[in-house]
């Protein structure tokens, strides 16, 4: 349960820093939403991956098989993170700032599961 509460926090933490970059880049008029929300996304990622390594997971295994493995789940949340954006905005023709709402909690439900069971598992890349 600390684990997840950690990971709340985090992710509360890389929402911000996600979506204070999204809404000021797109309100600013200097990027459309879905580059504003890719730029936001790999800022949030550094921060979350160092937060999540040492806070939340306490994870000592290796740096570089551990950062890709946290890329690689983070890519996943950034397709389905576009994706919702563009349901909203293209498809559905509402405001982009529901779907990027709906895409966080989608995205951090995903991120959790995979992150907990395959890039910080305890038996992962075992040295440093």
């Amino acid at each position: 349960m600390s684990r997840l509460l950690r990971y709340g926090v985090v992710g509360v933490l890389g929402a911000v820093v996600h979506m204070s970059t999204l809404f000021l880049l797109v309100e600013m008029h200097l990027a459309d939403p879905v580059a504003a929300t890719t730029a936001g996304f790999i800022l949030a990622l550094l921060i979350s991956y160092l937060a999540n390594r040492f806070w939340t997971f306490g994870f000592s295994g290796s740096y570089w098989a551990s950062m890709i493995k946290y890329c690689v789940v983070s890519l996943i949340g950034l397709g389905l993170n576009i994706l919702i954006i563009k349901l909203f905005t293209d498809v559905l023709g509402l405001w982009y700032g529901w779907g990027a709402m709906a895409a966080a909690v989608a995205v951090a439900l995903n991120n959790f599961l995979l992150n907990n069971a395959w890039t910080f598992h305890k038996n992962c890349g075992a040295s440093q």
